[in-house]
């Protein structure tokens, strides 16, 4: 009789231990990004770009992850003239998350890494906007004028995961500080660039610690 009341008494400290280790071992995200750009320039205005980033996360512990992050967004027309700008990111670093009973699961953080900015300006009819004249003997030349530079970069957010099911989640915002580092093209002097980022879309679980 003792043996089973002692088996009774000891079932809700096992439940604890079990729910205390129930948390994924690998997680990946894939989702829509939008950037807000500030290129601290008197030539460039601040602008909107568009595109998708996917992550790859793995749970040290129940509360600490590794994370590394990647994704690119683009930017079609800039300051009034078809210049296609496109931004890749390359990061990684740690994510604490608060995980409890309920299925939502806020997290925090913090990402080093870099990034590369590539741009592209049409040359059609012999015109390179913004007013610059080819030489007559290239009338018709149609090409695209190309440059790109890379840098440092660095997230520091948090966001929020839904668990709708044991190996799915939807995550409606995650929202970063994105700082990015580049070289003037004019004085080759460095300078930061204050950036936001929003994302969203759907995580993926898999493995148990």
């Amino acid at each position: 009789m003792r043996n089973i009341i002692r088996v009774i008494a000891a079932l809700p400290l096992f439940a604890l231990a079990a729910s205390a280790t129930d948390w994924p071992k690998y997680e990946t995200f894939l989702g829509y990004s939008f950037v807000r750009f500030n290129p601290n320039s008197d030539f460039i205005p601040s602008f909107n770009a568009n595109g998708g980033y996917g992550q790859f996360q793995y749970n040290v512990t129940k509360w600490i992850s590794g994370v590394v992050d990647a994704g690119a967004v683009t930017k079609g027309e800039l300051n009034g003239f078809n210049v296609t700008s496109t931004l890749a990111s390359l990061t990684a670093g740690p994510r604490f998350t608060y995980r409890n009973h309920s299925r939502f699961q806020p997290f925090a953080q913090v990402l080093f890494g870099g990034s590369w900015v590539a741009a592209s300006i049409p040359v059609v009819g012999g015109v390179v906007p913004p007013g610059i004249i080819l030489p007559p003997l290239l009338p018709n030349l149609s090409a695209r004028l190309n440059t790109n530079d890379s840098g440092f970069a660095m997230f520091a957010g948090g966001g929020l995961d839904i668990k709708l099911s044991k190996h799915i989640g939807f995550r409606p915002i995650g929202a970063d500080y994105y700082l990015t580092r580049y070289s003037s093209l004019l004085t080759g002097n460095s300078s930061n660039r204050n950036n936001f980022r929003y994302t969203g879309g759907i995580t993926f679980m898999f493995g148990k610690q």
